[in-house]
Formats: structure tokens, C-alpha cells, sequence
């Protein structure tokens, strides 16, 4: 039977997230800065931005492309009164997947994520996501 911690490693931990299947989704808003992540996938070195937000499920780091995070720096003058969608197009392992990066239109949402930021959300949370994904990439 495969370890927990090994298999943990490979599928992310609990304050990360990102986008494997098609038509995923992910709503959310904007809580701190980017952040620069190396690593390696299948032995191959890698960079990928993680974003801190916050889901209906509390904080996370959405880690994704430099094109999803460029996408996405588009609406930073937005990032203080509005709620993101990010949906996946293309299956689990499909390195051609595109990101379509939307407003999120539904007021009640948007508040409600809000709010859940500002109860929840605290830089800490950051310092150990950022380094449970450096583990992560680095196995």
C-alpha cells in the first residue's frame, strides 16, 4: 500500500489547489500577492504561480500557469470588490488545456466569499501553503 505522506506529494495538500479534469471549476476571490513556484514534474524543471484565494472552502493556493496568472492580472484593479471563475477545457493530463478566467456574476457569491476572507484569511496561511508547495514540486 502506497504511503499517505507519498501520495499527499503528489496530489497536493490541503491548502492547494488547481485544475486537473475538464470543465472544472473554481470560484474566488483575490486575497494576497502572487507567488513564483519552481519545481520539477516528472523529473522536468518547472515554474508555476500560485495564487492566493479564498473558495466557499476557506483559503487555498491555486496553483497554476503563468498564463492562467496572466489572464487573471488583467482584473487586478478589481481584485478588492470582485470574485473570479476559472474553468479548465481539456482532460486530466491534456498539456494543450485552456483556462477561460471570468468575472464572477453573482453578487450574493461575491459577498459571501468576501466574507469569508476577511474572516478567515491571514498571512501565515500563505508562509505554510508556499511551503507545502515547494515540498510538493520539489519531490
Amino acid at each position: 500500500m502506497a504511503k499517505w505522506k507519498d501520495k499527499m506529494k503528489e496530489w497536493g495538500g490541503g491548502d492547494l489547489t488547481f485544475l486537473s479534469s475538464d470543465g472544472e471549476i473554481i470560484m474566488f476571490v483575490v486575497v494576497d500577492e502572487p507567488q513564483l513556484l519552481k519545481g520539477k514534474f516528472k523529473g522536468n524543471p518547472q515554474e508555476r504561480i500560485g495564487c492566493p484565494v479564498v473558495t466557499d472552502e476557506g483559503f487555498v493556493l491555486f496553483i497554476t500557469g503563468k498564463r492562467v496568472a496572466r489572464k487573471l492580472s488583467k482584473f487586478e484593479d478589481r481584485f478588492k470588490d470582485t470574485a473570479f471563475m476559472v474553468v479548465r477545457h481539456g482532460e486530466s493530463g491534456d498539456i494543450n488545456a485552456s483556462y477561460e478566467v471570468s468575472v464572477l456574476d453573482n453578487e450574493a457569491k461575491t459577498e459571501q466569499l468576501f466574507a469569508i476572507a476577511k474572516k478567515e484569511y491571514k498571512p501565515p496561511l500563505l508562509k505554510q501553503a508556499i511551503k507545502d508547495a515547494k515540498e510538493i514540486m520539489a519531490a
